[in-house]
């Protein structure tokens, strides 16, 4: 979230997912995606909805994509087994690791805040929550979308397949961040309307 407006710029426990084999694979081909979760929490100062959202505009913490309220941020690891028969070299298996880091907001003194207020934060931070793990699914559908796809490739030896590989990768990488900003951009529009931000909004106009 940015320090001029409320924004999310793409956010416990630990979680295993492995893909199936996908569908027109090498027959006897395994592929699969791996992942685990660690969370971190952002300590936000602020006992009302104004102080509480003044805090996250002047003191965000540096997200992925700058400065942020909440955040989650992928590490990838790959690893292949390739066999070559004849003049061809397929995959024998494709194995990606995503290991995220979550950040979520947490108050530092929801103990002290009025009951209409602690409310509208726990309602803040379960969206935050909801949208961060949004951002998880789509990772990990990426990350299946390319075991699928690397698993299909095929090269005269196996160090170009392996080559061929990474750089399917680097590419899917990079498709996989634009349906992530794609999605932040269909979601922020519902920031500005959560309570904490209407009431903050309602505090600054009273004191004016």
């Amino acid at each position: 979230m940015p320090a001029n407006r409320p924004r999310l710029a793409g956010w416990l426990g630990r979680a295993a997912v492995v893909a199936g084999v996908a569908g027109g694979l090498n027959v006897g081909a395994l592929a699969e995606v791996h992942t685990s979760t660690q969370t971190r929490t952002y300590s936000v100062g602020g006992t009302t909805a104004a102080s509480l959202v003044s805090y996250m505009r002047s003191n965000p913490f540096h997200g992925s994509r700058g400065d942020a309220v909440a955040n989650i941020q992928p590490n990838y690891t790959l690893s292949m087994l390739t066999k070559q028969t004849g003049a061809t070299c397929h995959a024998s298996k494709v194995t990606l690791g995503l290991r995220f880091l979550m950040t979520l907001p947490h108050a530092r003194s929801t103990s002290a805040m009025g009951s209409s207020t602690r409310s509208a934060w726990n309602s803040f931070v379960a969206f935050s929550r909801k949208h961060e793990e949004t951002h998880r699914g789509i990772y990990v559908q990426c990350g299946n979308t390319f075991v699928a796809k690397a698993q299909r490739l095929t090269a005269s030896n196996c160090a170009a397949l392996q080559a061929s590989i990474r750089r399917l990768l680097e590419t899917e990488k990079q498709a996989c961040e634009s349906k992530q900003r794609a999605f932040d951009r269909a979601d922020y529009g519902r920031v500005a309307g959560l309570s904490l931000f209407r009431m903050a909004r309602g505090s600054s106009r009273a004191e004016r």
